[in-house]
C-alpha cells in the first residue's frame, strides 16, 4: 500500500476549511448545510483520487466513500433541525 502524505495533507486542509466554515456560519443553518454538502462532495472526490493513485480503486470503495459522506450530511442536517 502506497501512502502519500500529500494526499492526507490535502484532506487535512479540506477538513480545516470545513471546520472554519462551520464556525463562521454557525448562525446560518442553510450555509452550514451547504458547506457540509460541499465538503462531502470534496471528500468523495478526494477518496476516489487517493484510491486511484494507490491503484486500489474499486466500485465498493467508491460506494464506501459515498455512504460515509452521506452519513455525515444526514447527521449534520439532523442536528440542524
Amino acid at each position: 500500500m502506497i501512502i502519500n502524505k500529500n494526499d492526507y495533507l490535502i484532506l487535512s486542509a479540506m477538513s480545516a476549511f470545513y471546520v472554519a466554515a462551520i464556525m463562521y456560519f454557525k448562525t446560518k443553518p442553510l450555509l452550514v448545510l451547504i458547506s457540509t454538502g460541499v465538503f462531502a462532495l470534496l471528500y468523495i472526490v478526494w477518496g476516489v483520487f487517493h484510491q486511484y493513485r494507490s491503484h486500489n480503486l474499486h466500485i465498493k470503495i467508491v460506494l464506501e466513500y459515498f455512504l460515509v459522506a452521506l452519513l455525515g450530511v444526514v447527521l449534520v442536517s439532523t442536528l440542524l433541525l
